[in-house]
């Protein structure tokens, strides 16, 4: 993780892991980590920072917002749509929509969420 972090500010240092399920994984070895910057009482909704190494894996998104601060990465929907993103773009997700990630540079993004009963 030092070397993705290189020139980064100290908010990284607070990250930690959020592995995938290796059932997710698709190519390569992404890793990944979350930094929760405020939750709700009661953990319905969620505010942070999340980024990603390269490597592609598929998810079922939560509710979420979303804008990325750096790195690259596509999204493919379940209908085959396809989205590019970069520093600057946002997105949001419905509850259970099926994407796969391709990530080709260090992805880093700020976020909102609601999750999914029995997230973490």
């Amino acid at each position: 993780m030092e070397d993705f972090l290189e020139d980064s500010h100290a908010v990284f240092e607070g990250f930690e892991p959020d592995p995938f399920d290796p059932d997710q994984v698709i190519d390569g070895t992404p890793e990944a980590f979350d930094l929760t910057l405020s939750e709700s009482g009661d953990g319905a909704e969620v505010a942070g920072f999340w980024m990603c190494t390269p490597g592609t894996f598929s998810d079922t998104e939560e509710e979420e917002s979303f804008v990325v601060i750096r790195g690259k990465a596509e999204v493919e929907m379940a209908d085959g749509t396809r989205i590019a993103l970069g520093p600057g773009d946002t997105h949001s997700f419905r509850a259970g929509e099926k994407t796969v990630w391709k990530v080709t540079q260090p992805l880093v993004k700020s976020y909102w969420a609601r999750p999914s009963q029995g997230s973490a």
